[in-house]
């Protein structure tokens, strides 16, 4: 067995841990040979329409394993993009990580990809800016109330208990904690 095949299958059971200590957000999560599939609810993230701007709680993401993972990094997709700086408009692609160390999990995904949902982050750098129109400081872009995951002890990311500005990753956090101790404070 592969690498990247080893690695999927742990991170396959990470995400079951995940999504057991937190039924009400996950509404559907299926593993295909190249990629998981989450459906979420109770996870607001702005979205355009042909009326205007507003706010849906239920989103459907694709994670992709490519082939050499874990040393190229996972990647992540809404099936619907959103509206924010780093979710590309037309392929729903999210540029997620900024420094991507093979020790992130699908866990490290999913955490960054709701403080992304929240406007709780976003990467300004030019490579990673994938919406040039979003202004996300203006009052019609603000942080949107995200619940809580409960993060079991044996799926703790690589995410900094320390709130970090500039950075999307730092050292390894060995305990049980709320989501809020990984989340992101800042869009710069």
């Amino acid at each position: 067995m592969s690498v990247r095949n080893r690695r999927m299958d742990a991170e396959w059971k990470l995400l079951e841990a995940l999504v057991d200590a937190n039924r009400p957000v996950f509404a559907s999560v299926v593993r295909l040979q190249e990629e998981i599939r989450i459906a979420v609810r109770e996870s607001p993230a702005w979205v355009s329409k042909e009326s205007g701007r507003h706010v849906e709680t239920e989103h459907s993401l694709r994670y992709v394993y490519p082939r050499y993972y874990p040393c190229l990094p996972l990647e992540g997709y809404f099936v619907r993009p959103i509206l924010h700086v780093n979710v590309d408009p037309v392929t729903g692609f999210v540029c997620l990580w900024k420094n991507y160390r093979p020790g992130q999990t699908i866990v490290d995904a999913i955490l960054i990809t709701r403080a992304i949902m929240a406007c709780k982050t976003a990467n300004w750098d030019a490579a990673h800016r994938l919406q040039q129109n979003i202004f996300m400081d203006s009052a019609e872009y603000c942080a949107l109330p995200m619940p809580f995951l409960t993060i079991p002890a044996n799926c703790c990311p690589l995410l900094s208990y320390q709130k970090s500005r500039r950075r999307l990753s730092t050292e390894f956090y060995d305990q049980a904690a709320q989501e809020s101790n990984f989340a992101f404070s800042d869009t710069e």
